[in-house]
This record gives structure tokens, C-alpha cells and sequence, in this order.
């Protein structure tokens, strides 16, 4: 191995700096000089954790975050004849197309970067049901990665409305997910819980239910892609592990879980009120989202399942919602939130109490926070009448008796907070 290896970044098509590692596991990002030149010292560009400065940066946390876990990791790491742990060289091999803005290789992007290979009906039935054998759908062109452990890929919707593939780190434009073989249902009841949100008006991802054979799909749009006078346009990203500096590559592969030592969600509104054009308004969003993932009882928004779009250098603010799985409708899976909400951690025995209560120590007023909450909770048990089940799953119901609940938990005094 040579004593140091080196890349190139692109940021939006623009060069902005290098990666580089000297062993298998290190991995360093250093801006160029001319950003220096361009932006103020400390400025959050490519990730929060990777402000503008001079010098090396430890950079594991948010390069790592650009991979996928388990079977997938695996799998890619044995097409770059390389071992699972070494970052740099998956993304030397895979960085092109990965979540958000970020281009990472020895070659620039060019006007025409990668291409397209227009699927049929059958041969993406054929590249769905191949999944577990090929993860990520990958292929000799491939140039892409993707952050989770669930069975997915990565795909491009084409103009005429035809899927394809992306190939030598085209942009793709949604990711379709399996539904899990031991939890029936799960896609269909996710697709549901999407619904519901955008129906009540907090942002979430687009998404549609598909099948091919007896395997349902979810199809989520990517909320870090954009089309502009045809071309898709890469948006930047990051999930809150990669923008508070959580390494699961050497910590706990668990820590995008509170109780393994990941981030709280006083630590995300930390990170929105200090990077936000309106931090008033992303805590309250933040606030939206928390309520609503104790509406659909989901012990799986983590901290990799919650992420900030960098909406101008310098400044963040709270990604729509996605993996919205409302677990609890699953005896079998996790009933405790993935981060604590005023302590509490039971999703079945959260009140507004504790949401309000957590509001709190980001520093939003009681009464706002409050007033906030069950406004939230009137417009969502309003879209419970409007939004239907996708699957056998009643996520629709379940929601409704959870809204009820927490209305019914909203008589409180101050003194109670």
C-alpha cells in the first residue's frame, strides 16, 4: 500500500479540496486554498463537523457516513478488492454518485458525467430480485454508495418517466427499498406514515408502493436531488451523525442510538441553532418531527435517520423526513425511542409534557412549544381521516389512538413542565 493515497472532492461540480489516508483506516480531508480565500474561517461546507480551516481534519465521520453497513459494505469492499474498513478506498472506487452534493474521485466531474441504462419492466423485476445476491443492484459501472443496512438500490427516473440505472456516478433520483422478509408489511406501512406527515403539512419524501412478484418495494424520491431545465442537480447533505462527528466506524456501530452513546436531539437543535438562517423556525420543525415520530410509533429515527440540508454555505436546515417506520406495530421490534424526549424514552407513555419538555432545552418557550404541539397533533389527527392504509398494516389507526392519547395528555399545568 503506498504511504499515502489522495483524492479529489467536488462540492456542487466545485473542487474543494482532497481526502486522504495513510493506512486502512485513517482517513484526512484538508481544503483547498482557494476556499479558504472565498469563505470565512469555520464555515460548516461540507459538513458541520468539517468546518473551513487550515490543515488535516480527521474526516471518518462524515466519509464513512457516505457508506453503507453490513451485507452491502461487505459486498462493495470485495468489488474494490479492498477490506471493509478502508473508507478511502470504497469512495475512491464508489464516491461519484453518494448522498448530497459530494463527488469524490482522481477525475473531475465533467458536463456529462456517467450515464444511463434504461431499465424494462422485467429486467429491473429481474435486478430487484437480485438484490440479495448483488447489493445496491451493483454493477462493473457502478460508481455509487448509499448509507444504511437495508436492502435497496439506487435509481434514475428519466425524463419520459422510465427507470434506469445510474452508471459511472450519474445522479440518481430515488431509492428503492425491499420490504423486510421477517416484518411483513413494513414498506407499505413506512409509505402510509409518509403520507400522513405530508398531508399534515410537515415536510416529508415523496414516495409510491410498488411490487414485483410478491417482494413489495417502497420508492422514495431523493430529497438531495433536484431537476433544473432537465439536468438533475445534486443538493448537499448530511445526516446528524456525520455533522456531530460520530465515527461509527470506531465507535459503537450502535451509536446512532442515544443509548449507545449516539447523539441526543438536543444535540441536533444545538447544531440547527447554531447553523440555521431561522433557528427558531428548524427547532420547531425539529419539534414536528419529534411529535410525529411519537404519533407513528417509531423507534428507529436515530441519528442517521435525521438529516440537514445545507441550503447555502454556512447554513443548515432540517432535511424532510424519511425511513418514517412505525416499528411499534411490530410486537417483536423496539417500543423505546431512538433518542430521549424529555427523558423518556417509552413511546407508548410519551405525553406532550415530555415533548414540551424537551423543547425546552433547546431553548424554545414553553408556551410556543406547547401550542406547537398540539397544533401539530389537530392537523395530523385531521390527515388520519384523509390517508389510508397501504398494506394490512393499521398505521392509520394506530396513529389516530396515539394522537388521542397525547390530546388527552396536553391538560397540564406549568408546574408540570
Amino acid at each position: 500500500m503506498p504511504s499515502e493515497r489522495s483524492a479529489g472532492v467536488w462540492l456542487a461540480g466545485r473542487f474543494i479540496g482532497r481526502v486522504t489516508s495513510r493506512s486502512r483506516t485513517a482517513i484526512a480531508f484538508e481544503y483547498d486554498d482557494d476556499i479558504h480565500d472565498a469563505y470565512p474561517l469555520n464555515t460548516p461546507l461540507l459538513s458541520c463537523s468539517l468546518p473551513t480551516k487550515r490543515g488535516r481534519q480527521n474526516a471518518r465521520a462524515f466519509m464513512g457516513g457516505l457508506l453503507p453497513e453490513g451485507d452491502a459494505r461487505r459486498y462493495l469492499a470485495e468489488q474494490a478488492r479492498c477490506v471493509s474498513t478502508d473508507v478511502f478506498a470504497l469512495l475512491d472506487a464508489f464516491g461519484k454518485d453518494v448522498a448530497g452534493a459530494v463527488w469524490i474521485s482522481q477525475d473531475a466531474p465533467t458536463e456529462d458525467e456517467g450515464y444511463v441504462v434504461t431499465y424494462s419492466d422485467t429486467s429491473l423485476a429481474e435486478e430487484v430480485l437480485a438484490l440479495q445476491d448483488r447489493p445496491l443492484a451493483f454493477h462493473d459501472d457502478s460508481a455509487l454508495s448509499i448509507a444504511g443496512i437495508q436492502n435497496k438500490m439506487l435509481l434514475v427516473q428519466q425524463p419520459d418517466g422510465t427507470w434506469g440505472r445510474p452508471a459511472q456516478g450519474f445522479p440518481s433520483t430515488h431509492i428503492l427499498k425491499v420490504d423486510d422478509a421477517r416484518h411483513r408489511g413494513l414498506v407499505r406501512a413506512e409509505h402510509t406514515c409518509l403520507e400522513l406527515a405530508r398531508a399534515a403539512g410537515i415536510p416529508a419524501a415523496a414516495s409510491h408502493i410498488t411490487s414485483f412478484g410478491e417482494i413489495d418495494c417502497i420508492i422514495v424520491q431523493r430529497f438531495d436531488r433536484s431537476v433544473s431545465n432537465g439536468r438533475i442537480v445534486r443538493l448537499h447533505q448530511e445526516d446528524a451523525c456525520q455533522a456531530l462527528g460520530i465515527d461509527l466506524e470506531v465507535a459503537d456501530p450502535r451509536a446512532k442510538y442515544e443509548s449507545h452513546g449516539g447523539p441526543s436531539l438536543r444535540q441536533v437543535a444545538n447544531t440547527l441553532a447554531t447553523h440555521a438562517v431561522n433557528p427558531e423556525q428548524e427547532l420547531l420543525r425539529l419539534l414536528d418531527q419529534a411529535t410525529f415520530t411519537v404519533v407513528i410509533g417509531n423507534a428507529d429515527h436515530h441519528a442517521k435517520n435525521i438529516s440537514f440540508v445545507h441550503t447555502q454555505p454556512g447554513h443548515i436546515e432540517s432535511a424532510p423526513l424519511y425511513d418514517t417506520v412505525p416499528t411499534s406495530l411490530w410486537p417483536n421490534l423496539d417500543q423505546r425511542a431512538a433518542m430521549s424526549i424529555g427523558a423518556a424514552v417509552d413511546l407508548p407513555d410519551i405525553t406532550v409534557s415530555d415533548l414540551v419538555r424537551e423543547a425546552k432545552t433547546w431553548g424554545l418557550a414553553q408556551s410556543i412549544s406547547k401550542d406547537r404541539v398540539q397544533e401539530v397533533l389537530e392537523r395530523l389527527r385531521s390527515s388520519t381521516t384523509s390517508v389510508s392504509n397501504a398494506g394490512e398494516a393499521d398505521a392509520v389507526g394506530a396513529a389516530r389512538q396515539r394522537i388521542q392519547r397525547l390530546l388527552d395528555s396536553a391538560v397540564l399545568t406549568d408546574g408540570d413542565l
